[in-house]
């Protein structure tokens, strides 16, 4: 069954509802390359059309991996989107901070970013991390920075397809969206089964400039709770007298009754919880075995949550809704 696409916002790319994040298949996560090529190939042929990496992904093996998986397909049309950002796990790591605001060693990183990956264009090429002030130097307001003129030359001259941005903080991600600059969002936590902060600001501002969305970390990720149910850990929480493990255990105890309601995994849940935003352009989990990619595909392949669901979780998530508190 072909996997379902919808348009990238304005960069008129069509991706499959699910790609594949390509972090957590490196040996940061104790994951042999044999492996990863096997999700990978798994991957392409199964027909995902996009793979999200960063230069910081294993030190630069996400991309590698990524790259001879590419030479291995030529007949594939997948999209690919890296990062640029943390200097300290590139080629540029000797000049410190201060290369992500020169020019000539942000053209170092992209470059080699590209060597890696076996390819002379990116289809989108984002900044990581735009939280970061220190490295890029943002006006927040306009957009101007120096990563900004390199990525919107390479864009001028062919070599990158789109610009986009790719971080964890919704309220700076939605202000520079707001300058009209940035072709895609790649949105780190901004929706899972316990909340959904990317609906406040960074979907409005998406929709108005008409931006691509992304999203990763649907599972939870530092949660590990969302991928094996643990009702005894729960129940735990629940009584806890930390005011948010307390609201935390509240939430992840309706979240297993509606999963065991629906004889389905947390994973799953999520996957088809997201799935039904058409305003969320692609989910990007992650995979450490070819079996995860696997449940993720039949998980989409099964289409959205029913709305009754839908609406119960969103109504779990707005009751116990907090701004100092992230889950």
């Amino acid at each position: 069954m072909e996997i379902k696409k919808r348009r990238l916002g304005r960069t008129n790319l069509m991706i499959t509802e699910i790609g594949l994040g390509a972090y957590q298949f490196t040996g940061e996560f104790g994951v042999q390359p044999e492996e990863a090529d096997k999700i990978l190939d798994y991957a392409i042929e199964s027909g995902i059309n996009f793979i999200d990496t960063a230069e910081m992904y294993g030190f630069g093996e996400s991309e590698e991996l990524v790259g001879r998986a590419l030479a291995r397909h030529p007949e594939s049309s997948v999209m690919i989107s890296t990062k640029v950002g943390y200097i300290d796990r590139t080629v540029s790591r000797a000049k410190g901070n201060e290369g992500l605001r020169n020019p000539v060693e942000l053209k170092r990183m992209i470059k080699h970013s590209m060597w890696l990956l076996q390819r002379d264009y990116i289809d989108i090429l984002m900044v990581h991390e735009p939280n970061m002030e220190e490295w890029w130097g943002f006006d927040y307001n306009t957009g101007d920075s120096v990563i900004m003129d390199v990525l919107e030359d390479l864009k001028k001259e062919g070599v990158i397809g789109a610009i986009g941005l790719g971080g964890w903080l919704c309220d700076i991600n939605a202000k520079l969206i707001n300058t009209g600059r940035f072709d895609v969002v790649l949105q780190a936590g901004g929706i899972s089964l316990l909340s959904a902060p990317i609906f406040d600001e960074v979907i409005p501002a998406s929709k108005k400039h008409d931006v691509g969305v992304i999203v990763g970390g649907v599972l939870g990720q530092g949660r590990p709770e969302l991928i094996v149910v643990d009702r005894e850990k729960a129940d735990k929480m629940q009584k806890s007298q930390d005011e948010n493990e307390r609201i935390y255990g509240i939430k992840l105890n309706a979240l297993y009754d509606i999963a065991e309601e629906l004889d389905m995994s947390m994973p799953e849940l999520a996957i088809r919880f997201v799935l039904a935003f058409e305003d969320i352009h692609v989910n990007i989990p992650g995979a450490r075995e070819v079996n995860h990619l696997k449940a993720n595909l039949e998980a989409i392949r099964k289409g959205p949550l029913p709305d009754e669901y839908v609406s119960r979780i969103l109504d779990l998530q707005n009751t116990y809704k907090s701004k100092t508190f992230a889950y």
